[in-house]
């Protein structure tokens, strides 16, 4: 798979409004580190840079109420977002929150959704600041967090050939809790990573300490995901397909269909993993104090070339096009 291909879907798009846009302009008290097509945009004030992300979610589109439980959307809803900050090495301080809703989600629903919310705010330290509500005829949950990061995040843009990539817990499991609800058989699959991702804050803040050169979170996918971190950085890579972690909720279900696990498990999105790329020496202190610091399991699942190609290395020694599909919005 070639990485210079020009962009479609929702990447396209991203650069359609970056173009339409401009260069920012930020008055003179901050300075621009990051903007569009970043995990998070981030400016510097004084020694602190700040930390901005949203992520919007669509009833109908990301999830179904006759699905999910509202506490478990609301943890959702934050936890997301504080992935993005996650993802930049930097640790959340606030949310704001902006529902839409229909009026017979106003009550006890509602309650429910803000109870989980709350939940996943008290686990990592995040306050909620306010925010903004409206009517629709469906559910629109917008949530937005502020973050600091102490000196520079980490960009997707700093991999460098010779680097190691790493990534967190394990993958695939939230596709498969998807595939069994849309085949009316969820008791058969753990739901967990589903309904309720862990934002992989600590990590990220290891991994940005110990001198991690880029990183991001699996929120489309590996298959989707690791192409923008590697345009972002001008390389290619190859994956070790014996060495990707898929998480047995994806095996289970890919052996039970006939589906291959590796490429079932990258293809799947709202992992909420850290993908994280870093120099030799550091990949590996990562993968020593990784799981003895936080319990995050941690796993080296291929490298960095030089050259703008995605492969992926199969355990006999066969490489083929890292071309299979990741979770685009606006691409069929």
């Amino acid at each position: 798979m070639r990485l210079d291909a020009p962009a479609e879907g929702e990447s396209a798009l991203i650069e359609r409004i970056a173009r339409r846009v401009g260069q920012a302009s930020v008055p003179d008290a901050f300075r621009l580190v990051l903007g569009i097509g970043d995990d998070t945009a981030a400016l510097q004030v004084g020694e602190q840079t700040l930390l901005w992300t949203a992520d919007m979610l669509l009833e109908g589109v990301h999830f179904r109420l006759d699905w999910i439980d509202p506490a478990s959307l609301g943890w959702k809803s934050l936890a997301v977002n504080l992935s993005d900050i996650a993802a930049m090495g930097g640790t959340p301080a606030g949310a704001l929150l902006s529902l839409a809703l229909p009026a017979e989600r106003i009550g006890a629903w509602l309650d429910a959704f803000v109870d989980g919310l709350a939940e996943c705010a008290q686990t990592y330290g995040v306050a909620l600041l306010g925010g903004d509500t409206n009517r629709a005829e469906q559910v629109v949950i917008d949530v937005s967090v502020l973050g600091v990061v102490a000196g520079q995040p980490v960009p997707r843009s700093g991999a460098r050939a010779g680097d190691w990539l790493l990534t967190t817990g394990a993958l695939g499991g939230s596709r498969a809790g998807l595939h069994a609800l849309m085949a009316g058989e969820a008791s058969a699959i753990d739901l967990a990573s589903h309904f309720r991702p862990i934002p992989r804050l600590q990590v990220g803040v290891l991994a940005r300490e110990l001198g991690a050169t880029a990183m991001m979170d699996l929120s489309d996918g590996l298959a989707a995901d690791l192409p923008k971190l590697l345009q972002a950085s001008g390389v290619g890579a190859v994956v070790y397909a014996a060495q990707v972690p898929v998480h047995p909720a994806a095996a289970q279900w890919a052996q039970a269909h006939g589906l291959d696990p590796v490429a079932f498990a990258i293809a799947g999105g709202e992992d909420y993993e850290l993908l994280i790329a870093a120099p030799p020496p550091v990949a590996q202190r990562l993968l020593e104090r990784v799981p003895a610091e936080t319990g995050v399991p941690l796993t080296h699942i291929g490298e960095v070339i030089a050259a703008q190609e995605v492969w992926l290395q199969r355990a006999e020694g066969g490489r083929e096009s890292f071309a299979i599909g990741g979770w685009d919005h606006f691409r069929a």
